[in-house]
């Protein structure tokens, strides 16, 4: 397979198959739930802010539209928080529907049976719950160690370009992890993996970095990088022609 062709397969994947979207949506859907909540939350408390101004403006006019003032800010600061942490928060969220999604994926082209019960793949979801988050928890070490290089190296402006690689690599790892976890693959094998494919990860992770800083499109990036690097792993396997 040209991987030139890997992402509109990678797509294909996960639109054409109704529980592959419900996994891909689902955790989107939570995240921005999460930050809806706290900006309705400030709304439906913009009240407070004009009481609480009053202590230093008297003129209860003036204090309303400095209270308004205030919420407007404080949505605007949310709006900002959401944009900076949403990738980060949904891909806290969507590690076990991805994982499922992976492994969906990988049978689906070795052309292995797959259950097309949504009732019995999420049951799988919530079966697998504990064991995916032991491995993200083992993940973020290595990913908090090779971000914190990272932000070394962008200290000096001679290793911009290998600080910027290196947080490409790390966001490959996040969703090839999920190839080497299933197939359990020790700490060692992950290591010569990620070595002997250092720059077809890197060089894809950098794409989708780049992807992360678009709004609306990064809401799409955790299935979508997730989907991408299940099948990049499957052929660099040998796995697909």
């Amino acid at each position: 397979m040209n991987e030139v062709k890997i992402l509109p397969l990678s797509l294909r994947l996960i639109f054409k198959d109704p529980i592959n979207l419900l996994l891909a949506i689902i955790p989107t859907i939570l995240a921005l739930s999460i930050y809806i909540f706290f900006i309705v939350l400030i709304f439906k408390n913009s009240d407070y802010f004009g009481v609480f101004v009053q202590d230093w403006i008297p003129d209860p006019q003036t204090a309303g539209w400095v209270g308004k003032l205030v919420t407007a800010i404080f949505i605007i600061f949310m709006f900002l928080i959401m944009s900076w942490t949403f990738i980060l928060l949904a891909g806290i969220i969507s590690a076990p529907f991805n994982s499922l999604l992976s492994y969906r994926i990988e049978q689906k082209l070795i052309g292995a049976a797959i259950s097309n019960d949504a009732k019995k793949s999420f049951s799988m979801l919530l079966k697998s719950l504990g064991a995916t988050f032991v491995n993200e928890a083992k993940k973020l070490v290595f990913i908090l160690a090779l971000t914190a290089l990272a932000f070394v190296l962008n200290i000096f402006p001679l290793f911009y370009p290998v600080g910027i690689f290196i947080l490409a690599l790390v966001l490959a790892i996040q969703f090839v992890d999920y190839s080497w976890s299933r197939h359990d693959l020790n700490f060692s094998q992950c290591v010569g993996d990620l070595f002997k494919n250092i720059f077809s990860y890197g060089g894809y992770g950098l794409v989708f970095l780049v992807m992360i800083t678009i709004p609306l499109i990064n809401a799409l990036v955790p299935a979508l990088a997730t989907s991408f690097f299940t099948v990049l792993w499957l052929k660099r396997q040998k796995r697909l022609t």
